[in-house]
């Protein structure tokens, strides 16, 4: 009767450990579909996020993560993460078909206001920094301009 009971006790230790792995496999896969919303993109002229000033180059954007996606990450081409900063995700109703940075110049410098990854059906809206206020307040005009990712 022992025996059977030891047996019954390693086929379902063994189930259990099975299930285990495969949960795991199945995270492990889901983890990597949220760089999904990751795009690289050329910026053609210096801009500010947060007080920062960043030269003209190619940047990649994505999600921190899948838990919290108004968090993103600004990274240079080679990978280097430069910035993580919050956003705010306002509904525009239809997807994006490509990638699209949005930003507010006043006077000679460009402010990046918004992100939006292809196939999101959001606008990720940058809040703005006290010291980019007191920049902006300084050239009283703006303009938007957008750069998009085909």
């Amino acid at each position: 009767m022992r025996n059977i009971e030891l047996k019954y006790a390693k086929r379902l230790t063994l189930a259990v450990l099975t299930a285990v792995v495969f949960g795991a496999g199945a995270f492990a896969t889901n983890v990597s579909a949220q760089s999904a919303g990751a795009f690289e993109i050329q910026v053609p002229f210096d801009f500010v996020v947060q007080g920062r000033t960043y030269a003209a180059a190619t940047y990649r954007f994505a999600r921190l993560s899948q838990a919290d996606p108004d968090k993103l990450v600004l990274k240079s081409s080679t990978g280097k993460t430069l910035l993580i900063f919050h956003t705010q995700r306002l509904s525009s109703g239809e997807q994006a078909e490509f990638s699209r940075l949005t930003f507010k110049r006043f006077g000679a410098t460009n402010f990046l206001a918004s992100i939006r990854a292809s196939g999101e059906n959001y606008d990720s809206h940058l809040p703005t920094s006290k010291s980019d206020r007191r920049r902006q307040s300084a050239v009283p005009s703006s303009e938007i301009l957008s750069i998009t990712n085909r």
